[in-house]
């Protein structure tokens, strides 16, 4: 079996300070990196995190720590960058980078359009930040309490092991000095390192180490339009809610328009009719339902079982 680990040098990354809280730090302490590099001339390889939000998070910006292993810088080679997050599937993502399924599904996020390329004190390429609401067109994304994973590649010119590879830093500590419950995982959906990780494999048993985690940090935002209705008379039912969800009015409020998103900020297409609104093909989690009468407007928060 190809090894696909590298030894990374110790070095310091500088990153951008926020005004945002940390949610979720894991350091840098792991010696070892592995790929996660999506070249345009394969399926790429993918690396995926697990974590746990114990409440409500709007998402804010995650910082991704590593390295390029060539001599070509990777700015040089780059299209863009592939983030995902997907809802745990019992100690495995529900899905892959091969569809399109993920919870958060962002491909070929641009620089300077929730993409920044971090470099570190000597001025050397060596990680990313992906600012999810920038990545999402200015849309906020807000996950309920839950597992998860998380996943990013950067997406370059040529070969996933060539030029532009790009190597994720890995981690021993958390903030709270307790591993994740589940270790991370590597998918080779072509089978480039002849690992056989067609699907979502365990790395520890890729690389014969412990490998608990990568290094990464999310913070969180302030929600926007939660919290500032001036609807009154209005009352939304059940909430979490299986098949449908009902919206009572008082006789006097007169409905213009209802639609619910989802959590990236598209429209469901459920409509309201007679008071309820049909929610049983969607998919479980968060949506926003927005509601503008001539009363004033209301925006809800509704979870789908």
């Amino acid at each position: 079996m190809k090894k696909i680990t590298l030894s990374l040098a110790a070095f310091a990354l500088v990153f951008t300070a926020f005004a945002q809280d940390v949610v979720i730090e894991r350091l840098t302490d792991n010696t070892t990196a592995l790929i996660t590099t999506h070249g345009d001339a394969d399926a790429g390889v993918f690396c995926s995190d697990f974590f746990t939000l114990e409440e409500d998070v709007t998402l804010g910006s995650f910082t991704f720590p590593g390295f390029y292993s060539s001599a070509t810088e990777i700015g040089d080679l780059l299209i863009g960058g592939d983030f995902y997050i997907y809802v745990d599937g019992g100690g495995f993502p529900d899905s892959d980078p091969t569809t399109t399924d993920a919870l958060v599904n962002l491909t070929n996020v641009q620089l300077g359009a929730g993409l920044e390329l971090v470099l570190d004190a000597d001025d050397i390429e060596s990680g990313w930040l992906v600012n999810v609401t920038a990545a999402n067109g200015g849309t906020q994304v807000t996950l309920p309490a839950g597992d998860y994973w998380v996943s990013f590649a950067p997406y370059v010119v040529g070969d996933s092991a060539g030029g532009g590879r790009w190597n994720w830093s890995g981690s021993f500590t958390t903030e709270t000095g307790v591993p994740p419950a589940n270790a991370s995982l590597l998918i080779d959906p072509d089978d480039l390192f002849g690992a056989g990780a067609t699907d979502w494999t365990e790395i520890s048993g890729l690389i014969g180490a412990d490998f608990p985690s990568f290094g990464w940090t999310l913070t969180n935002e302030e929600a926007a339009g939660l919290g500032d209705n001036d609807l009154v008379g209005a009352s939304v039912y059940p909430n979490p809610a299986t098949n449908v969800i009902n919206v009572d009015f008082s006789s006097n409020v007169e409905l213009k328009s209802a639609v619910l998103f989802d959590v990236l900020g598209k429209n469901t297409g459920a409509a309201l009719v007679n008071g309820s609104m049909n929610i049983a093909d969607l998919a479980a989690g968060v949506y926003i339902l927005n509601i503008e009468t001539n009363n004033g407007s209301l925006t809800q928060k509704v979870i789908k079982q």
